[in-house]
C-alpha cells in the first residue's frame, strides 16, 4: 500500500538512448523527495512497451534515437489518452535538433531543455531548470496539450495587400509554457491586410527564436521575424522579441533591444514590450496573454487597460499552463477570456473596432 508521501510524488520516466544522460538525469533527481524515477527506456519503441504497464507522470524524452524517434514516440501517446503523461524533451542543442524540438512543441510536449555543448557549468544549470520544468508540466492542462491539425501549406503572402505603411495599432502577444503552439495556430488565421502590427514576446531559449520566427513566416500571411534593433513597427508584420533581449518600443515606433535586469525571472518579459507599446499607442495597443507560468504580462495588460487598451488572455480550459492569464485576470486587466481556437478571430475583431 502507497504511503501518503509516495502518492504525493512526480513518476518520472527517462527515454534516452545516452547512458551518460540517463546516469546524469537521474542523479540529478535522485535527492529530490517528491519525485521518483520509475523506469528508463533507451528508445521511443522501448518506452511505449513499458507503458503498457506504467502511467508516469512525466516524460524526459530525447529527440534523435535509435528504432523509435521522439517526435514518434510523441505522436504514438497521442493515441493513449489514458495515460495521463507530460512530455518534457531533454536533448542536445544543434540547428538540426531546434527544428525538431518545435516539432515536438506542435505534437503536444510541454516544454523543452536544450542541453549547449561544451558548457561547464551544464550540470549546476541543468538541475533548477529541470526541477522547476518538472514541476510546471505535472500541473499543466494534458486536454490542452493534444494538438488539433496544423496546415502544412504556405499561404501565399500577397504583396499588393500587405501594406508597407508604419502601424497605428499593435497588438502585443504574450506567451510562455505551451503557448508555441497557439501563436502559430493564431498568426495562421490573421489575413494579411490587418491594419496593425503585431509584437511577440515568447519565453524561449535564445537559439531557437529565428527558428521559431522562420516557422511562423512559413505558415502565416503576416511577415514575421526576429526583431533587430531598430525595426519599424509596420502593419502586415509580425516582430518576435529575441531571446534574452527585453523588446521595447520608442516613440518613434521602433524597435530598442534592452539587456537590462529579468523581470519575475524572465528576459525577455512580456510587461516590458506591453507597458511600453502602451506608452506609444495608447488606446490603440491590443495585449494577449496565453499559455503560460507565472506573473509576466500581467502589470502589462493592467496598464495597456488604463491608456484605454483592449485586453484578451486565453482561457483556461484551453491553456496548458493557466498562470500568466490567471494573474491578469486577478488584477481585473483582462477585457475578455477567449479560448484558443478564437483568438485569431477576437484580434481581429478587435482590430477592426479601434481602427
Amino acid at each position: 500500500m502507497m504511503t501518503t508521501s509516495e502518492k504525493n510524488q512526480i513518476s518520472v520516466m527517462i527515454v534516452n538512448d545516452s547512458p551518460y544522460m540517463v546516469s546524469l538525469l537521474s542523479d540529478l533527481l535522485s535527492s529530490e523527495h517528491h519525485i521518483k524515477i520509475v523506469e528508463t527506456a533507451r528508445d521511443g519503441l522501448e518506452a511505449l512497451r513499458k507503458l503498457r504497464h506504467l502511467s508516469p507522470d512525466i516524460v524526459l524524452l530525447d529527440m534523435e534515437m535509435p528504432n523509435m524517434d521522439g517526435l514518434t514516440f510523441i505522436e504514438n501517446v497521442n493515441l493513449l489518452p489514458e495515460k495521463n503523461l507530460r512530455i518534457i524533451v531533454v536533448s542536445n542543442y544543434s540547428p538540426s535538433n531546434a527544428k525538431l524540438i518545435l516539432d515536438s512543441l506542435e505534437l503536444g510536449a510541454v516544454d523543452f531543455i536544450s542541453i549547449p555543448p561544451d558548457d561547464p557549468h551544464v550540470v549546476e544549470k541543468l538541475k533548477g531548470t529541470l526541477l522547476s520544468k518538472i514541476e510546471v508540466a505535472s500541473k499543466s492542462n494534458r486536454d490542452a496539450l493534444i494538438p488539433k491539425a496544423i496546415s502544412k501549406l504556405r499561404p501565399s503572402k500577397n504583396t499588393d495587400i500587405v501594406s508597407d505603411g508604419m502601424a497605428s495599432t499593435v497588438v502585443v502577444i504574450g506567451a510562455s509554457t505551451g503557448a508555441p503552439r497557439i501563436i502559430t495556430n493564431i498568426l495562421k488565421d490573421i489575413p494579411s491586410d490587418i491594419p496593425a502590427g503585431f509584437l511577440i514576446v515568447q519565453h524561449m531559449n535564445k537559439e531557437f527564436v529565428s527558428t521559431f520566427a522562420q516557422r511562423l513566416d512559413a505558415i502565416s500571411k503576416l511577415h514575421v521575424k526576429q526583431a533587430v534593433e531598430g525595426d519599424q513597427i509596420m502593419e502586415g508584420t509580425a516582430l518576435l522579441a529575441p531571446g534574452d533581449m527585453h523588446m521595447v518600443v520608442s516613440p518613434s515606433h521602433q524597435i530598442q533591444l534592452d539587456h537590462g535586469p529579468k523581470r519575475f525571472g524572465v528576459r525577455p518579459a512580456v510587461n516590458v514590450t506591453m507597458v511600453s507599446a502602451s506608452e506609444v499607442f495608447g488606446a490603440s495597443t491590443i495585449g494577449v496573454l496565453l499559455s503560460g507560468m507565472g506573473q509576466d504580462g500581467a502589470f502589462g495588460m493592467k496598464m495597456v487597460k488604463k491608456r484605454s487598451g483592449i485586453t484578451l488572455a486565453q482561457n483556461e480550459s484551453s491553456s496548458v499552463v493557466y498562470g500568466m492569464a490567471k494573474a491578469a485576470s486577478d488584477l481585473h486587466a483582462v477585457d475578455k477570456m477567449v479560448d484558443a481556437d478564437n483568438l485569431a478571430h477576437e484580434i481581429v475583431k478587435v482590430v477592426k473596432q479601434i481602427v
